[in-house]
């Protein structure tokens, strides 16, 4: 190679696959700018891709976590047979990418099944890929009651992807229809690849009324997107961000749907043979499939109609071969000669004559592969790892943390807006592009945490409402028409970690919530055969720093007798970011827990062990308690830890027990029934996983104070760090504890102490509210997950 000139290997490399070609940058500096520069790259893609076979790539099925995407050549190609691997995990953890878009340029927009989370990839360049923000579940999508009025949501957001040739840059579009009001009117959003921006609105304004379905197509510069119910095509123009419209297809045959219900009529639209085709078919059933072209006629861009390119009648194929018709995703991939190849739910790849006759010619069938048998069950499904790539070496381009915290301002500002206020912080988000951005990435969500809560002031205290449809309030602003929400049912929040608390909601439901962001979400059911009502009870929250995630923990008994002493603990953990509980119940702890709410401090959850089950410890006389402790890194193995509480109260009984976390230290609250007093202990930072060493930092006399403070009914909630004063919470009461003083000053108490139950009984009960310590913090986590996208 050494004699060969560098313009004849320029020449060579340009016709290797993209990851070779890759390679080849390692050897200098020269060549890595040289296969690096725009017109090298879009040289390899003209002649990387001059085969006339089709590449696709397909992965072993859709839930292997050890998963990859393997390069399938149909026959014809050339190298019939050959297989090769294309990507492995990387940048998408352990979800499998499901393609929404043909390649383009290389690039081709995908979604990770059981995340909903939006990915631009390069599938030939050993699998790059660019996580997309606010993907998930849009926040334009997301109902949040806690928003009160607000803006309204939407319930359908399609995205597509294009290719601006004049200014060089992808754009990924996305458009929100079908509001939650009749008047919300259809929006547009626009993020620009590797650019220091986050999503803005686009430049022109979308058709008002248009409910757009299905993925966004791009074709001659603009993205098309596919109206409901016959409202033609709308199409965004990539350049200028102008809207523009095409006629509709029309509708499909009369034959064809005879019998079938309009909601089993699908229409979904794709790009072949250099149009846009629409196909229609009966989903689920033996019925034609309709595919339509929209073809120009002239020099006239407006002279365009639609032309049908074939009907595909699966009723004169074998059994066998009409079931591939029955397809949850049956989909047209692209022209093979004079033949379609169409894609199906179960990976099954198969050519069709455009004239409309003969059987389907098998091209790829998974469980007959040598890459792919094996690789599972391939259960008819919407979203299937199989789709079209292109040799590219087109980069996915930076995240936007790296962009943006690669700029000396922006680290400055960083540095400025991670001490202030949550609030604060997301008002000024809107100030510009290039801030919205940045306090949207997880590093400076991250610094905020930490940096916002150093700063000494008294702690904010909010009320936590109705967890589906209340709206959280401030101990300041609790009056007749800000009251906290009274319950009959039990109702408790933990302490914040990170800002973020979990609660339950009596027996209903379990909830998350940010109170300082007026941020809460319904946690889902746990998926599972058993009764999934078994699984509500003590809810932990961690975090688990190996995964740089949120954990839930949730604990409940599905069998519990004190009388012999026997119980069953199940166990079941969620990772916010992954959205699933864990398959299987993990490890429970190895000590029965109470009722207690537990604490997470110092990287580990806290559990208070119920002495009414199980048989009783050794020790039990020699403290006033034991803990359970779950080590949160890698909390899925389930490092439990059994440690003694502090010494028992002298002279009287235990009375109520609580673990809490005060200055982020894990502090144990013992009741001394007998003088009305809490002792406040707390670990000290030296203790050993099993053995811990305890000192009194608190001792509460509320003797004089009762009965509206009792060491029965009396919880610590924190200390104020201007003052030095204890935050006491009764549910009925809220008052400072002066531990120099002995004095008590209530800050807040139930108005109507004695209300009637609203179940017609005509009983009263004693009123109870939930209040929280908030922390600042912008961190949140979409939970619902029931849009379409």
């Amino acid at each position: 190679m050494a004699s060969l000139p560098d313009d004849v290997l320029r020449e060579i490399f340009s016709y290797l696959p993209a990851r070779s070609a890759a390679r080849l940058r390692a050897m200098s500096r020269s060549w890595r700018a040289e296969l690096s520069s725009p017109s090298f790259v879009d040289l390899h893609l003209q002649r990387a891709n001059t085969t006339a076979a089709p590449k696709l790539f397909c992965g072993p099925c859709d839930d292997k976590f050890d998963w990859c995407l393997y390069d399938l050549q149909p026959p014809g190609g050339g190298a019939a047979g050959a297989v090769k691997m294309l990507m492995r995990g990387g940048e998408l953890g352990d979800a499998m990418p499901c393609p929404l878009t043909k390649p383009l340029r290389g690039l081709v927009l995908v979604t990770c099944v059981g995340k909903n989370a939006l990915y631009v990839c390069n599938p030939s360049n050993g699998g790059e890929a660019l996580a997309l923000p606010d993907t998930e579940l849009p926040s334009k999508a997301t109902f949040r009651p806690s928003r009160g009025p607000g803006p309204p949501y939407y319930c359908n957001v399609a995205y597509g992807l294009g290719y601006c040739s004049a200014a060089k840059v992808f754009k990924v579009v996305r458009v929100f229809s079908e509001g939650h009001y009749e008047e919300t009117a259809t929006r547009c959003e626009v993020f620009v690849l590797d650019s220091p921006a986050y999503w803005r609105p686009a430049a022109g304004k979308p058709p008002p009324a248009c409910i757009v379905e299905n993925i966004g197509v791009f074709l001659n510069g603009s993205v098309h997107f596919l109206c409901r119910d016959g409202g033609g095509v709308v199409s965004f123009n990539v350049t200028d961000e102008s809207f523009g419209s095409l006629p509709p297809p029309p509708p499909p045959p009369v034959a064809a749907v005879d019998g079938v219900a309009d909601w089993q009529i699908w229409e979904r639209m794709t790009e072949l043979d250099g149009c846009l085709c629409v196909w229609q078919y009966a989903c689920k059933r033996y019925e034609p499939c309709h595919l339509w072209l929209l073809r120009r006629h002239g020099g006239d861009e407006t002279a365009v109609r639609w032309e049908k390119l074939c009907c595909i009648d699966p009723i004169p194929w074998s059994h066998d071969d009409r079931s591939l018709i029955r397809s949850s995703s049956i989909a047209p991939l692209c022209m093979y000669g004079e033949k379609i190849l169409m894609r199906t739910g179960r990976y099954v790849v198969f050519a069709v004559d455009t004239a409309g006759g003969g059987a389907p010619e098998i091209v790829f069938r998974p469980d007959e592969h040598e890459a792919t048998a094996g690789g599972g069950e391939f259960e008819n499904t919407y979203f299937p790892a199989l789709g079209l790539y292109e040799e590219s070496l087109v980069p996915v381009g930076r995240t936007i943390e790296e962009i943006v915290f690669s700029s000396p301002a922006t680290r400055a500002w960083s540095d400025v807006l991670k001490w202030l206020p949550a609030r604060t912080v997301s008002e000024l988000s809107v100030v510009c592009k290039e801030w919205r951005a940045m306090v949207t990435t997880d590093r400076f969500i991250r610094l905020h945490a930490v940096h916002a809560n150093m700063a000494a002031r008294s702690p904010r205290i909010r009320f936590v409402m109705d967890p589906v449809d209340g709206v959280p309030a401030d101990i300041d602003r609790a009056d007749e028409i800000h009251a906290p929400y009274i319950s009959t049912m039990p109702f408790v929040c933990s302490q914040p970690c990170h800002g973020l608390n979990v609660g339950s909601f009596s027996n209903i439901l379990d909830f998350v919530c940010n109170p300082i962001m007026d941020y809460h979400e319904e946690l889902p059911l746990v998926d599972s055969g058993d009764d999934d009502d078994i699984f509500y009870g003590r809810i932990a929250l961690g975090y688990d720093e190996e995964e740089d995630d949120h954990v839930v923990v949730r604990l409940a008994y599905t069998e519990k007798n004190p009388e012999t002493r026997s119980y069953e603990l199940q166990c079941r953990m969620l990772y916010f970011k992954r959205q699933e509980w864990s398959p299987l119940p993990t490890p429970p702890p190895p000590r029965p827990v109470a009722s207690a709410t537990p604490a997470y401090a110092n990287g580990k959850i806290y559990w208070l062990v119920d002495p009414a089950l199980g048989s009783p410890p050794p020790t039990a006389t020699t403290s006033a308690c034991e803990l359970v402790a779950l080590d949160c890194r890698n909390a899925v193995a389930c490092h439990y830890a059994v440690l003694q509480g502090p010494p028992p109260p002298p002279r009287s009984a235990i009375g109520r027990v609580s673990v809490l976390r005060l200055h982020g230290t894990l502090c144990v609250a013992c009741s001394d029934r007998d003088a009305n007093a809490i002792d406040v202990w707390a670990m000290n930072a030296a203790a050993s996983a099993t053995d811990a060493v305890w000192s009194m930092v608190y001792r509460l006399e509320l003797a004089a104070h009762s009965p509206e403070y009792t060491s029965e009914k009396t919880t610590v909630m924190g200390v104020d760090p201007t003052s030095g004063r204890i935050l006491l919470n009764t549910e009925q009461s809220l008052g400072y504890y002066d531990p120099k003083t002995g004095e008590l000053e209530t800050i807040y108490r139930v108005r109507m102490m004695n209300q009637e139950a609203n179940d017609g009984s005509g009983a009263c009960y004693d009123g109870r509210f939930c209040a929280v310590v908030c922390e600042e913090s912008l961190f949140w986590y979409p939970v619902w997950r029931d849009y379409a996208q």
